[in-house]
């Protein structure tokens, strides 16, 4: 049931490409337009008090012009259409309509005496300053009325005829500003019923470009949905995205990476079940003729040991050279580092009942100091092994035979492995690292295979060659044997990308 619904939970918590896009697309607009409409607002209420301004003062002006003197008096006559509109009694509930709230007014003389208007208006005392914007003495000013509104006034200087001769007025006009904010809301509320409807609508048209955008994708995941499992043919780019063209090319190579794995895989079966198959009818014939009697029980049993044997040593050269190709192909190393001479006195000692059983006179050339290089141990010593198996097979009973370490200054070690063999012929010289290709010796072939990929995997160099000494030279003996090198890189490789097509 867990296995079940790990892919349930997994998709769940996958995410849309779509809706993160949308979301990311969606909440800088957002911002925006609240901030749009903020500075709108702001500037809608700029404009708002500058235009109502200049209505103040233009009103100020007309209720200065109707100051007359009459009857030795000043006083001031409103005509019948300004009685509306100069007014002592505001309604509260005319103060946010727009061209309906009545103006509160009084004049005074320069010393605060009251002339005319609502005497409850504080008076504006003083000389107001020169405006520049008007061409006039007056100063805008914001008060706080009794009833707790706000009101902006203005207060202009005016001079005027009296009996006494010329004297000087403040003529104070105002008004209660509630629906100069209530202008400067509506349009706040208006630029955002428009740039939310606008931002519906750019976000419905990113959601259908998306959903167009992302089709080939949708197409691409059908195809691969629909292919058989043995189906590991590259992804065709032709009618997807230029942006999907790094992930679809990542795909494809991994698709050939898997099709490259499971081909070694499949050639390891077939080579396998080949060269087992020839052994283990060997050892059935062995046993059958133990049991009908037709050999002694001893000598079948002593066939069947030898025939155990080797295809016991057939079973770990293929794992083997299968772990070299998969390190090859996908390296994963573990590294450490390794004494190389000690790691060939290993190796000889693991392997000195064989050169015993042929009485090989053994040499181990190698410095005193002790030689390390840094890599993956098992690796060099598989191949040594294989090295120093092929050459005891191959040498004469009583020859010579050894292995010799040397360092190479700055182009790092080289462990070699040399015998007094035959040495190789021309024919199989050519064909020396493919698998099961022999030289006549009692081996599979999968030796100098093995030894190959491994030594790719280390990316160290690896060369098998006739040797041939000069003395025997000079005297036309030909051959003595066969060298082996194995040159290891001064420093640790990095792992080499796997190469289409290569076994």
């Amino acid at each position: 049931m867990a296995a079940r619904r790990s892919p349930d939970a997994a998709a769940s918590r996958a995410f849309s490409l779509r809706r993160r896009l949308l979301i990311w697309m969606a909440v800088p607009l957002l911002v925006f337009v609240l901030i749009d409409a903020w500075l709108s607002y702001r500037t809608a209420l700029q404009t708002t008090q500058t235009a109502y301004d200049r209505l103040l003062v233009t009103a100020s002006h007309a209720l200065g012009d109707m100051i007359r003197l009459e009857r030795g008096e000043l006083q001031v006559t409103l005509p019948h259409s300004a009685l509306e509109l100069y007014s002592t009694d505001v309604r509260s509930d005319l103060r946010e309509q727009p061209g309906r709230s009545p103006l509160l007014y009084r004049v005074n003389f320069l010393n605060g005496d009251f002339l005319a208007g609502d005497a409850a208006l504080p008076a504006y005392t003083g000389l107001p300053p020169v405006n520049t914007a008007y061409a006039s003495r007056l100063q805008f000013y914001d008060r706080q009325m009794p009833d707790g509104e706000p009101a902006r006034f203005v207060a202009l200087w005016q001079p005027v005829e009296s009996a006494e001769g010329m004297r000087y007025v403040v003529v104070q006009v105002g008004e209660y500003v509630s629906y100069r904010y209530a202008i400067g809301r509506a349009i706040l509320w208006n630029t955002l019923a428009r740039q939310v409807a606008l931002l519906l609508l750019l976000l419905v048209a990113m959601w259908v470009v998306a959903t167009v955008a992302l089709r080939p994708l949708r197409v691409l995941a059908r195809s691969v949905d629909q292919r058989s499992p043995d189906d590991l043919k590259p992804l065709s780019a032709a009618s997807t995205p230029e942006e999907v063209g790094p992930l679809l090319c990542a795909f494809n190579g991994l698709l050939a990476r898997v099709d490259g794995s499971r081909q070694r895989q499949q050639r390891f079966i077939a080579d396998a079940s080949h060269q087992l198959r020839t052994p283990l009818a060997v050892l059935q014939l062995h046993a059958e003729s133990g049991l009908k009697g037709d050999v002694p029980a001893h000598e079948a049993l002593g066939h069947i040991a030898d025939t155990t044997g080797r295809t016991s040593r057939v079973v770990h050269q293929l794992l083997m050279w299968n772990r070299a190709q998969g390190d090859r192909h996908d390296p994963d190393p573990s590294r450490e580092q390794v004494e190389l001479r000690g790691l060939m006195q290993d190796v000889a000692v693991e392997l000195s009942p064989l050169l015993a059983r042929q009485q090989l006179d053994f040499s181990l050339d190698a410095p005193e100091a002790p030689l390390l290089w840094t890599g993956e141990r098992w690796m060099v010593e598989e191949i040594l092994k294989n090295l120093l198996t092929n050459a005891i097979q191959h040498a004469p009973a009583g020859s010579e035979l050894g292995m010799r370490l040397r360092s190479l200054e700055g182009k790092g070690c080289e462990l070699e492995v040399w015998d007094s063999g035959p040495g190789l012929a021309a024919n199989v010289a050519q064909r020396l690292f493919e698998p099961f290709v022999t030289g006549g010796g009692k081996g599979a072939g999968l030796g100098l295979a093995i030894c190959r990929d491994l030594a790719l995997a280390l990316g160290a160099q690896l060369s098998v060659c006739n040797r041939a000494e000069g003395a025997r030279s000079a005297q036309g003996g030909g051959p003595t044997g066969v060298k082996a090198a194995l040159l290891l890189p001064p420093l640790p490789p990095m792992p080499r990308p796997p190469v289409a097509g290569a076994s």
